[in-house]
């Protein structure tokens, strides 16, 4: 069935018809139908989450601090997170997206206050000699003219505009939130890179005196060699690994040159950015930063859950503008100004024109097309239901994961620094009693390998641990937003 609406439009003088008799029988017949209305679905209390053993068993840290990287007390780092803060690309698009939306809000605002707009116009027009117009006009050109102002406001009796309001500012604190979880994800990539970038400089380290040790070690196997008291093939097998040593060198060189390279992509800046930076990581007592109470802590100060939050609010006022648009809407209208058929007429006494009324528009016959748009509005409000609920649950299985990351990689760190102790007592043994001619050089080549893999091993531990730590930073929210209770 097509759409039909009733426009009422009264401008004075009124004939004496009973008009409050007609308008009720309009008014109740413009109210369209709310049978079987959809349901509306709630989120989950956050109570009612169970957060877990592995979070239970947390203590409660220190809060973290609104420059949380600032602890890891390198001035190259907080320089770089200041200058990404600034200039990355991606941040100012998302702040771009935080004001448009407040833009929009702004317009929806507008839209709930008088409306005042000019028309002026100068249109010559030939009228037909066969139609309405009577002469002289008719069959003769003359010039429609016209001034005037036109004034309308919607009493928005049914709350639709209202309801678009709300929903258009829940939408721009969404992107606000949007906005801040970037920032926080940018700051968790940021760090994570560098430490990455520490990792490979350690690594790098380690393959060079990895190499000066193979040339250390084939220069006293030639003085050996030549004194005798060993054959020409062990110098052989002592320069064997050295090829293998220069060419890790080399690959971490490369990964070195990259991390620097993604570093200032992060920062918003050209490769040569970082050139030549060498992380100077203090030593960082990682420890868990809960705040006091989860999942309540995650609701109030993670930002993608609060964009969630803010989703359902916006859409559950998308159901109360669906609601109102079931209802008569008035709008009050009015002008004032000239017009006249001849430019010159427009001035003189009779051109004047003006008039003021209500304007009713009633849905009567729309096919269906309210309860379906109900229908389709509250389905999306219930997704938004069901993806906040997700949102918050996932969070708490990003925390919990991070804290079972953090006591694994504890205990591997401790257990690698003992294995590294242990292996440079022997690779220092070994070493004497190669000098003094006791043992072979495989010995010494063997306890050497054994050294530098556990560096890297403890290298790698030490590293996770750091990029755990920061992880569980971004799975809480970061610091608490000004307002929320610490």
């Amino acid at each position: 069935m097509s759409k039909h609406k009733i426009v009422a439009r009264c401008v004075p003088p009124l004939p004496r018809w009973d008009w409050s008799a007609a308008l009720a029988v309009l008014f109740l017949s413009g109210c369209a139908s709310f049978a079987n209305p959809p349901v509306a679905h709630h989120i989950t209390p956050s109570d009612q989450f169970d957060a877990g053993q592995d979070i239970r068993s947390a203590a409660p840290g220190p809060e973290i601090a609104a420059k949380w990287w600032q602890d890891f007390g390198d001035p190259s780092l907080n320089r770089f997170i200041d200058d990404a803060m600034r200039d990355a690309p991606s941040l100012k698009a998302m702040r771009e997206r935080v004001t448009a939306a407040l833009a929009q809000a702004d317009i929806e605002h507008a839209a709930a206050l008088p409306q005042v707009d000019g028309l002026a116009s100068v249109v010559p027009t030939r009228f037909p000699a066969n139609y309405t117009t009577p002469p002289p006009v008719a069959g003769h050109w003359q010039t429609d003219t016209q001034a005037l102002m036109n004034l309308s406001f919607d009493l928005d009796l049914a709350g639709r505009i209202k309801a678009q309001q709300r929903a258009a500012e829940q939408r721009a604190d969404q992107q606000a939130a949007l906005a801040r979880g970037a920032e926080l994800a940018l700051q968790a990539a940021l760090v994570t890179t560098y430490l990455n970038l520490a990792l490979n400089d350690a690594l790098l380290k380690i393959a060079e005196d990895t190499l000066a040790q193979h040339n250390k070690l084939l220069r006293l196997t030639d003085k050996r060699v030549s004194a005798g008291l060993d054959m020409r093939v062990a110098s052989l097998r002592a320069s064997e690994p050295i090829p293998l040593a220069q060419a890790d060198i080399v690959q971490r060189q490369a990964a070195v040159a990259m991390l620097r390279h993604r570093l200032a992509a992060l920062a918003g800046q050209g490769p040569g950015y970082t050139d030549g930076v060498t992380p100077e990581l203090a030593g960082l007592t990682v420890s868990p930063v809960l705040p006091a109470s989860l999942p309540a802590g995650l609701v109030s100060r993670r930002p993608d859950v609060i964009a969630a939050r803010y989703g359902v609010e916006s859409q559950a006022a998308g159901i109360d503008a669906a609601h109102a648009a079931f209802y008569p809407d008035i709008n009050l209208i009015a002008f004032a100004g000239l017009q006249s058929l001849g430019f010159r007429a427009l001035f003189n006494g009779n051109s004047g024109s003006f008039g003021a009324g209500p304007a009713i528009t009633l849905p009567i016959f729309e096919g269906g097309r309210l309860r379906a748009g109900l229908r389709a509005q509250t389905a999306t409000y219930n997704a938004a239901v069901a993806d906040y609920d997700d949102t918050v649950v996932n969070a708490l299985a990003q925390v919990s994961d991070a804290l079972v990351n953090i006591r694994a990689l504890q205990q591997q760190r401790d257990l690698t620094r003992q294995a590294l102790d242990r292996a440079q007592q022997t690779f220092d043994l070994e070493t004497r009693r190669y000098q003094q001619g006791i043992s072979g050089y495989l010995d010494v080549l063997l306890a050497e390998s054994r050294l530098n893999e556990d560096r890297a091993a403890h290298a790698r531990a030490e590293n996770a641990l750091l990029v755990e730590h920061v992880q569980l930073i971004a799975a809480l929210g970061g610091a608490a937003p000004d307002g929320v209770s610490k």
